[in-house]
Order: C-alpha cells, then sequence, then structure tokens
C-alpha cells in the first residue's frame, strides 16, 4: 500500500504488517453496536504510518524535520496493488456538531 498526499509518496507498507486482521478489526467494531451499510471503519495505518507517527519519527531522527499535516485542498491517494486506487480532497465544512457536547447530555 502506498499513500501520497499532492502525488508526494509519505507512506508505504504491507498489510502482511499489521498487528489485527480486518475481521479482527470488524469483530471489536461490531461489539455492543449495529454496524450499517455507509458506515466507515478504518484499519489504522500501514507501514510507515499516520501523520501522527510520521512527523513524531521524523522530529525524531532529524530536529530541522518540517511536520506535515493534511490540510485543506489536499488531495489524498491511496493505493493497494491489485485492489486499486482511493483517491479524495479534503474539504473543510463548516458545521456546530460536536461529538464531546453530546457524550456530556
Amino acid at each position: 500500500m502506498t499513500c501520497k498526499v499532492n502525488d508526494i509518496q509519505v507512506s508505504e507498507g504491507n498489510v502482511g504488517s499489521m498487528d489485527w486482521t480486518f475481521a479482527e478489526i470488524i469483530e471489536r467494531c461490531a461489539y455492543g453496536v449495529n454496524i450499517l451499510p455507509g458506515d466507515v471503519i478504518g484499519s489504522g495505518t500501514v507501514g510507515t504510518g499516520c501523520f501522527l507517527e510520521l512527523n513524531g519519527t521524523g522530529l525524531f531522527n532529524n530536529p530541522d524535520y518540517k511536520p506535515q499535516w493534511p490540510k485543506e485542498g489536499d488531495k489524498v491517494e491511496m493505493e493497494i496493488a491489485g485492489l486499486g486506487v482511493l483517491t479524495n480532497t479534503i474539504r473543510k465544512i463548516d458545521s456546530d456538531f460536536s461529538i464531546l457536547a453530546l457524550k456530556k447530555m
């Protein structure tokens, strides 16, 4: 699997290095709740990891490393050989929705 942001590769890996199988991830997500069509289940990161890990490792290895975070307008492209490519553009949506506020009710 590879991940590119604005056509620059930021991550590369193999599902063989994942700690949990997809079946185990789905099993855990479904514990005590119903999974419905349209629900999105994230599998975590593969290979060199998420931006939090990339930035942490980058700074650990090089104090001059410039952290990078996805921002509005960025094109994110994830590809798995033999499966296909998923491409999305990050968009900001103005909303007053807050999961934290719902939890406090």
